[in-house]
């Protein structure tokens, strides 16, 4: 479905396929996208199944997701926009993508949004679209202009990915919302990733993936945040807990895959409070997305201990930035 300008939809029932599917191999010549307006797209409800080898929901200029219920699946990216893309609401289902949401200005309002990408899951880069054919996990996008942007406002975004889970070639700020990133295994990429700061002011933020590039929110936040890299990679399930010195849970998280390094952010984190770090044990906790909630943690064994006096708390082998 394709618009000269502007694409509005308010509801319906769509079902579209576009170059074959997500599995296909697409032409760098051709076109075979979803939805997709030459200036505009604004989406205010309905539900979307979408199977392209290309873009899912393309527009040249803006797109607005202001509802609806939404299950993706594509050779390309499943949400895209050459300059801004801003999510207020609506179910989304990322099952498939090279890279899941893109453009240079990322807003994130609300909504419930799951996603898996081979590349980067939210990613806010300059430059034009490109195909994703034959670009393996860290090629796309490379460094681009600093005026880029993810903001984060509110919703629930849960990543699988095998690039950067966020990247942002600019800033990311965040005020409120809820994240969750299982991120790569390679080294060359993190589960977080900025090239100018990620300002923390509200929010709760995990983030797990491989060490070597991680990231976790800068210094300049007005929220407190931890980084721990792990000596030796811990196998993918097994859980990660943080708790204050009353024995309170702040963190219960089992990772979907192999991770060596830990970026969390929680407002329940206190100045001057020192926090104990478990790896293994069992819990009664209902999980969602591996986050578990009102369960009784039985010890696993004590990884380390740590104090916050300082924005961010570094623990293990981290890389200056």
């Amino acid at each position: 479905m394709q618009a000269e300008t502007d694409l509005v939809i308010t509801d319906g029932e769509f079902t579209i396929m576009a170059g074959g599917g997500s599995t296909a191999t697409l032409a760098a010549d051709l076109s075979a996208k979803g939805l997709k307006a030459a200036v505009s797209l604004t989406l205010d409800g309905g539900t979307y199944t979408i199977d392209t080898a290309d873009d899912a929901l393309h527009a040249n200029t803006s797109l607005v997701i202001n509802g609806g219920n939404f299950t993706l699946a594509t050779g390309d990216d499943a949400i895209h926009a050459d300059a801004t893309v801003e999510i207020n609401g609506g179910d989304i289902n990322i099952t498939r993508s090279y890279e899941g949401i893109e453009r240079a200005i990322v807003t994130l309002n609300g909504g419930t949004i799951h996603l898996v990408s081979s590349d980067d899951g939210l990613n806010a880069a300059g430059g034009s679209d490109t195909t994703a054919t034959n670009r393996a996990p860290g090629q796309g996008g490379g460094r681009g202009p600093s005026n880029v942007y993810i903001y984060i406002n509110g919703g629930y975004l849960a990543i699988d990915t095998g690039g950067d889970g966020i990247d942002s070639n600019g800033f990311v700020e965040m005020t409120d919302g809820v994240v969750i990133v299982n991120g790569p295994t390679m080294q060359m990429n993190s589960a977080l990733d900025y090239d100018g700061t990620f300002t923390m002011q509200g929010g709760f933020v995990v983030a797990v993936g491989s060490a070597r590039m991680a990231q976790t929110p800068s210094d300049s936040s007005s929220q407190y945040a931890l980084l721990l890299n792990f000596t030796a990679t811990q196998p993918a399930g097994t859980l990660v807990h943080i708790q204050n010195s009353a024995g309170e849970e702040i963190l219960t998280f089992a990772p979907a895959k192999d991770y060596q390094s830990l970026a969390f952010t929680s407002p329940a984190f206190v100045n001057g409070e020192t926090y104990r770090v478990f790896l293994g044990g069992t819990t009664t906790g209902i999980a969602t997305d591996g986050l578990y909630q009102a369960g009784s943690y039985t010890l696993g064994t004590e990884y380390t201990s740590f104090t916050i006096s300082s924005t961010v708390t570094r623990i293990g082998a981290t890389r200056s930035r």
